[in-house]
C-alpha cells in the first residue's frame, strides 16, 4: 500500500514495509544504459520505483495485453507501482542516474524472466529515438538474449 502526506514543505510518501520483501538501489554510470525488461512468475513482484537522481524513460510492457506505457521520470516524479501483471525496464537519459525500489514478493532466481526489448517493435523505435544508434547503449548480455 502507498501512502501520500503532503504539507507545504513537500511531499512524504510510504511503502507500506508490511508489503516490501526488498529494497533495492540501483547506480547507473552512465547515460543511455538501458535495464529490462525484467519480470517474474514465482512468486510475481510489485514495485514501486523512484529516481534519487538523474532521468530515465521509465518502460511497463503489459504481459497480457502486451501494451507499453512509457513514463519520464526524474528525482521530482512522483513514485510509479508496477503490478505484478507487468514487465518492467527503464533507459537513462543522465550519466550518474539512481533509482530505486521497493520490491513485494521475494526474488526467485529461477522464475526471473527478461523480454528482448529489440523484438518489441515499438519499444525498439522509442529507444533509439532516445540514444541515436546501437553503439551507444548499455545493456548488459543477459538483458540482450532475454531468458
Amino acid at each position: 500500500m502507498i501512502k501520500k502526506f503532503n504539507d507545504h514543505r513537500g511531499d512524504f510518501v510510504l511503502f507500506d514495509a508490511n508489503n516490501c520483501d526488498q529494497v533495492n538501489v540501483v547506480t547507473n554510470k552512465r547515460k543511455f544504459t538501458f535495464r529490462g525488461l525484467h519480470y517474474q512468475t514465482n512468486p510475481p513482484q510489485t514495485k514501486m520505483v523512484k529516481i534519487i537522481q538523474g532521468k530515465v524513460l521509465d518502460i511497463l510492457y503489459d504481459l497480457k495485453t502486451h501494451k507499453l506505457e512509457f513514463y519520464l521520470l526524474d528525482k521530482y516524479s512522483e513514485p510509479l507501482y508496477v503490478a505484478d501483471n507487468y514487465a518492467h525496464g527503464y533507459l537513462t537519459l543522465e550519466d550518474n542516474t539512481i533509482f530505486t525500489y521497493a520490491v513485494k514478493g521475494e526474488y526467485n532466481p529461477e522464475s526471473e524472466h527478461s523480454i528482448i526489448w529489440s523484438d518489441v517493435m515499438s519499444l525498439h523505435d522509442v529507444i533509439m529515438s532516445h540514444v541515436g544508434t546501437h553503439s551507444k547503449l548499455t545493456i548488459s548480455k543477459k538483458d540482450q538474449q532475454g531468458k
